[in-house]
């Protein structure tokens, strides 16, 4: 970090060490109880389960997608048109 000139402050580095205000026994007893979680949910379980086959679906159109492709390209078309009469109002002066 850039050094803050002298002429507007304290010239300091602007580091902040960090500290959690938590007693240190604290910490560790978070950090247990974090390894219990940890260990309780990796466990396996006495439960089988039980595969299910899923068969894959076919991709899902609407039946209306050619409509939509021909407004989409009309839209298209209208706004290629839009910019292309400007370009030539602007080349030829209009």
């Amino acid at each position: 970090m850039l050094r803050t000139p002298s002429i507007f402050g304290p010239l300091n580095s602007g580091f902040v060490p960090f500290a959690s205000g938590a007693p240190i026994d604290a910490a560790a007893a978070a950090e247990t109880e974090t390894a219990a979680v940890i260990a309780r949910v990796s466990a396996p379980s006495i439960e089988t389960v039980e595969s299910v086959e899923v068969v894959p679906s076919a991709a899902w159109t609407p039946a209306s997608s050619a409509r939509i492709r021909i407004v989409e390209a009309l839209v298209v078309a209208g706004v290629c048109g839009y910019f292309g009469f400007g370009l030539l109002g602007t080349v030829f002066g209009r």
